[in-house]
């Protein structure tokens, strides 16, 4: 019998205008705190985002998207 481990983390997008680009892998974590987004990785890393705001999450795919306000 074999145990696969599946892993639940996320990858960070930052979109601006209709584009996306990849910002943080594995986040484990995410605070919204005020104006700020605090993303905290599997290692316990800790990115701290102003001028974004929560556009969308997919759970299935393990997404998140972030978008630009300024």
């Amino acid at each position: 019998m074999s145990v696969v481990s599946v892993l639940c983390e996320s990858i960070v997008y930052i979109k601006e205008g209709n584009s996306e680009k990849l910002y943080a892998r594995d986040i484990a974590a995410m605070v919204l705190e005020n104006s700020k987004v605090i993303l905290i990785d599997i290692t316990g890393n800790r990115y701290m985002l102003t001028d974004v705001v929560l556009e969308y999450v997919d759970f299935i795919g393990h997404r998140i998207i972030l978008r630009k306000t300024k």
